[in-house]
């Protein structure tokens, strides 16, 4: 008495399998046209001009309100960082030229006394 058994996993699998085949072939004849190449180009311009509308915008708002604009705060961000860099070279001259470096690391007399072992403290006993 042999019984015909299925998997429901392995039917699911096939089904998803063969869904997933017939979904890639109607696509890539849908993607591979034309008429779906300049569709995806007219949304991409429609997309940028629409950023840039908006980024205006938002730029003259921002100038109604006396706000700094997003680029105003890159350029100031890009200044700072200059400022920065001028300064820590600055320091490092000013390092380099009073020794100040080699000054600090030799910043007294050598420390060769030892503290008293504690052998000697133990003799009272």
């Amino acid at each position: 008495m042999t019984q015909n058994k299925t998997d429901p996993a392995d039917a699911f699998r096939k089904l998803v399998t063969e869904w997933e085949r017939g979904f890639d072939k109607l696509a890539n004849r849908f993607m591979g046209t034309d008429e779906f190449s300049r569709s995806m180009n007219k949304m991409q311009s429609m997309q940028l001009s629409m950023q840039k509308a908006f980024s205006e915008s938002m730029a003259n708002q921002l100038s109604a309100f006396n706000l700094p604009s997003r680029d105003d705060v890159l350029r100031l961000g890009e200044s700072v960082r200059a400022v920065e860099d001028r300064v820590a070279h600055i320091e490092e001259m000013l390092i380099t030229l009073t020794g100040a470096g080699s000054a600090a690391k030799a910043k007294g007399p050598p420390r060769t006394k030892q503290p008293p072992s504690l052998e000697g403290a133990n003799s009272d006993e």
